[in-house]
């Protein structure tokens, strides 16, 4: 770590004070959410000091982790030291300040001591053998190994920059706030060093996309810009570029637009027949629009395309079920639930699944275990959805008032627990609640929902006018489609026109 150079993509967060660092944003967070981009070299800089501990970092350390050893004159380091003491005063209200050792260099101090030293965690290791036993599957075990493009289809990728494309993708996998980061930042190297590499351009793009979507306004336009300049490079490289092209029609709502999105995604499928986030974002367009049956084929085929992410995984969970494959959705589940125990998305699918299912005493079982919990999730957030199970349970018509009364009012302040509302309210039979809750959240009429997802949990919008679709043709609203209500709503947001248009019916109509 001492003489290592400091990438900003790669450098953990630290929490100086009050203040969150985030190095590969170069931004600096305080607790009321005010947020200051630094420049790359102080941010450096900042980070050798946080990793030291408490330590003294010498010059020449700075200028090995931060300059890359060039030689330097000392007034460069003293102008970085200085702006970021101005920048601890003045954003930061004093929560750190960098003491001079004389003669020697510099150390940390958080509120008047050293920060303790950062603890490297290793990510879980994915167990293969856990996910082929029981034969759900499919043969997993023929992607060991595989790069992003699969063994059988690398699409002429650079061998220069092939390592840092297969690192990029699988940051992406990660689907998180961080790891989209860190993909952009692997993506701009690839680029960086092969500017005539016309797919690097289109998989920036992409990544500008998700990384854009995933924060939300006002984040998304800046991000937009960017996407639209990469795939437009990759366009002048390679003319109809198929990952440039499916980037861009990731930038549209799907409202609408689903016969474009649709064609262009199965373009990318087609030119990159084995990349598994293609087939992923097919498969989700396919669930939006109730083509549930061929989202599950799709995360099938993504699964032999690629070692698998968890979120491929809990997807595929859900389509599983929607595709009225429930026997295989549990043996999925529980072979990801063994894994990621406490992982937010895997805890909370395991837990709809089990609810939704007629088994809500189980899923109360692992609520109650409180060990068991995913640590990033506000217990508030976690309680409205038991006392939902216990409602389940009981069929008592008070414990469903209850219940519902609790999740309506988080309807109100969150896309995601409106989402939600509306499913439980089908699973404790109050249906015209559940039509209330589809007005609200796709219309916003009778009242509007939060476009943040979860919160007080950061990370992830669904805009008013990119509602998700898919839990229409889940198998917790299936009461909605039997009532004369429902069609209404898919006339509305665009369902039934992609249907006519494209020639195809759902599958609860097929």
């Amino acid at each position: 770590m001492e003489g290592q150079r400091i990438d900003l993509g790669e450098a953990g967060e630290q929490r100086l004070g009050g203040v969150l660092v985030l190095p590969s944003l170069r931004t600096l967070r305080r607790a009321d959410g005010a947020e200051q981009v630094i420049e790359p070299r102080m941010m450096q800089v900042l980070i050798a000091l946080a990793e030291a501990g408490g330590g003294v970092v010498t010059r020449d350390m700075l200028t090995r982790r931060c300059w890359e050893g060039r030689v330097i004159g000392e007034d460069a380091i003293n102008r970085v030291i200085s702006r970021l003491r101005r920048t601890a005063q003045e954003f930061c209200g004093g929560g750190f300040e960098i003491e001079t050792v004389t003669k020697v260099g510099y150390r940390l101090l958080v509120d008047g001591a050293p920060p303790a030293p950062p603890v490297e965690v290793a990510p879980p290791r994915l167990n293969r053998r856990a996910l082929i036993g029981g034969g759900a599957a499919l043969g997993i075990a023929a992607a060991s190994g595989l790069a992003w493009w699969g063994s059988r289809d690398r699409h002429a990728v650079p061998a220069e920059v092939a390592p840092f494309v297969d690192q990029g993708m699988a940051a992406m996998r990660e689907q998180n706030d961080r790891s989209y980061t860190r993909a952009i930042n692997l993506l701009r190297h690839v680029v960086d060093v092969r500017p005539d590499y016309a797919d690097g351009w289109g998989m920036l793009a992409c990544a500008y996309v998700v990384a854009g979507k995933w924060r939300g306004p006002p984040s998304f336009r800046p991000f937009a810009a960017l996407a639209r300049a990469a795939a437009a490079r990759a366009e002048q490289l390679d003319p109809g570029n198929a990952m440039a092209r499916a980037g861009m029609t990731m930038l549209l709502t799907r409202q609408g637009n689903q016969i474009a999105m649709e064609r262009a995604l199965r373009a990318a499928v087609a030119a990159y027949p084995h990349q598994d986030l293609m087939l992923g974002a097919l498969a989700g367009l396919m669930m939006s629009v109730g083509r549930c049956r061929e989202a599950a084929r799709l995360y099938d085929q993504a699964l032999l395309s690629a070692p698998p992410s968890v979120g491929t995984l809990y997807e595929r969970v859900q389509a599983l079920w929607a595709a009225d494959r429930l026997a295989e959705a549990d043996r999925a589940i529980e072979q990801v639930y063994a894994l990621y125990p406490t992982d937010l998305a895997v805890w909370f699918t395991r837990f709809y699944l089990l609810l939704h299912t007629g088994r809500a005493d189980q899923a109360l079982a692992q609520g109650r275990n409180l060990a068991g919990r995913p640590q990033d999730v506000p217990r508030e957030n976690i309680e409205i959805v038991m006392v939902v199970a216990e409602a389940a349970v009981s069929r008592k018509a008070a414990d469903i008032d209850k219940a519902l009364a609790a999740n309506v009012a988080a309807a109100h302040r969150g896309a995601g627990f409106a989402e939600n509302a509306m499913q439980f309210a089908v699973t404790l039979g109050r249906i015209d609640t559940a039509f209330e809750l589809a007005q609200a959240y796709y219309f916003a009429r009778g009242f509007r929902t939060g476009e943040a997802r979860f919160p007080p949990l950061q990370g992830g919008f669904t805009p008013q006018n990119a509602r998700r679709t898919h839990l229409l043709f889940m198998p917790s609203t299936a009461a909605m489609r039997r009532d004369a209500r429902f069609d209404p709503i898919v006339a509305e947001l665009g369902l039934k026109r992609y249907w006519d248009e494209a020639g195809v019916k759902p599958d609860y109509l097929a």
